[in-house]
């Protein structure tokens, strides 16, 4: 099962991404915008996204909490480097399987799910300038007036 894991700091912190790389081995991701930093994982169980990720990314001193979106149906290409960006998107109860096809058709986007939570989908997004993901996120949000509302992430780069 896959998911999604979004983590708050307890205060404006660059250093919750590297202690959750550096002391969990987990791949985090750290971001702009609604959540501080995304981890993706594959876990076996609830059982085992409880004991093996969220309460072990709870008990670090700068994490202030996590939110988890399982994926119930995901698209995704061949991801050869990090995203630029995440794409939390909300949409109308209708169409979520053709306006995910949609979006995954746009060039610059790697995975999109459709998850269970606040939002209905998540894109992970690779592009090469803020102007051109500018652009990505103008692609998403038209295709489909079925589009409430999208949310996007940054993420910070590679160092």
């Amino acid at each position: 099962m896959h998911v999604w894991i979004m983590i708050s700091a307890k205060r404006a912190s660059l250093d919750v991404g590297k202690l959750i790389r550096d002391s969990l081995n987990l791949d985090a991701i750290e971001v702009l915008g609604l959540y501080d930093v995304v981890v993706r994982a594959d876990v076996e169980s609830l059982n085992d996204l409880w004991e093996n990720h969220i309460s072990l990314i709870n008990s670090l001193p700068l994490v202030g909490g996590c939110t988890t979106y399982l994926s119930l149906y995901e698209r995704t290409r061949k991801i050869y480097r990090r995203p630029s960006a995440f794409i939390l998107i909300k949409a109308a109860q209708s169409e979520h399987i053709e306006i995910q096809d949609k979006i995954f058709n746009i060039e610059e986007v790697q995975k999109v799910d459709i998850v269970l939570g606040a939002y209905d989908m998540i894109a992970e997004v690779t592009t090469n300038s803020i102007s051109s993901l500018f652009k990505v996120v103008r692609k998403v949000m038209n295709v489909s007036s079925n589009i409430l509302k999208t949310v996007t992430m940054v993420t910070f780069p590679e160092e």
